[in-house]
């Protein structure tokens, strides 16, 4: 059975003590201080203070640069995209799309969590799934706001760093809305049936993070999307890790001191970001 949740964990991501991290640093007579940082999208504030690699690597740069430009993401203009590429027009709604049995999976979950089901009448299933996501993510505290991306961004505002990002804005939304054409009314009854996983799973995604603890993210982010749905692990994140390289390859070539932040499940596995990078000539190493 495809593991929906996986799926939609790696998506708001993309993602003990070990003596790696999930911070590598680029070793270049061009760029001395030039680092990339694996992100978790969703964090907790009990998830700080960072590990120290994370802070190391930030206070040594002059610039942040993010998938996307977070603050034109931020935008109403972007925001409204977002909400209309996962929303209904004229008379759809979620019921009248939905066979009986769907939609009372829906429906009985959120009877027992106390969500008017009405304000999920216009979503499409994928926008259901991921809104219902992050509903559970805040039972344990988990939210966007407190993820790394935000962290950092704010922390860049305040210290008058420069910040970017590697692909166009509207271009990250298509990337994040292409859900749709793989993902449909079998999302909710998938989702409901595996939510009971959810909190373990994303303790322990955020644990094998911190930890830099390759082989445990790449079950979790890279084995179990591209099993379960390959197309989509094709289009978000293969392509959009060849896609990068280039403004990667601009970045390091400025010369100027760069933290790059993307989510952790493009920098593992075989087709990462870390990888193509290597397969070029240029030398990475994981900060200790």
């Amino acid at each position: 059975m495809k593991k929906v949740i996986i799926f939609l964990i790696a998506v708001v991501f993309s993602v003990t003590a070990y003596a790696e991290s999930s911070v590598w640093k680029l070793n270049s007579d061009i760029n001395g201080n030039f680092y990339i940082a694996g992100s978790c999208h969703v964090l907790s504030k009990s998830d700080y203070p960072l590990p120290d690699e994370f802070e190391s690597a930030y206070v040594n740069v002059d610039r942040v640069i993010f998938e996307t430009d977070l603050e034109a993401l931020m935008s109403p203009e972007i925001q409204f995209l977002m909400v209309r590429n996962g929303t209904y027009t004229g008379n759809d709604t979620l019921e009248k799309k939905l066979s009986k049995k769907a939609y009372a999976t829906i429906a009985k979950y959120c009877n027992d969590n106390a969500i008017p089901i009405d304000i999920l009448q216009k979503l499409k299933p994928w926008m259901v799934a991921l809104s219902l996501l992050f509903f559970e993510l805040e039972k344990i505290g988990v939210t966007p706001a407190d993820g790394l991306e935000m962290y950092f961004n704010e922390k860049a505002k305040k210290d008058g760093k420069n910040t970017g990002g590697l692909e166009d804005v509207k271009e990250h939304v298509k990337y994040v809305t292409s859900m749709e054409e793989e993902l449909d009314e079998a999302i909710i009854e998938s989702f409901a049936k595996e939510i009971e996983e959810l909190h373990v799973m994303m303790k322990d995604i955020i644990k094998s993070w911190k930890a830099g603890d390759e082989a445990g993210l790449i079950e979790y982010l890279s084995e179990s999307l591209r099993n379960d749905f390959p197309k989509l692990h094709k289009r978000i994140i293969i392509d959009r890790n060849r896609n990068w390289i280039s403004p990667i390859e601009d970045l390091i070539n400025s010369g100027k001191r760069t933290l790059v932040v993307v989510g952790v499940g493009h920098l593992v596995g075989e087709k990462s970001v870390i990888n193509l990078l290597s397969s070029k000539g240029y030398k990475i190493e994981k900060l200790q």
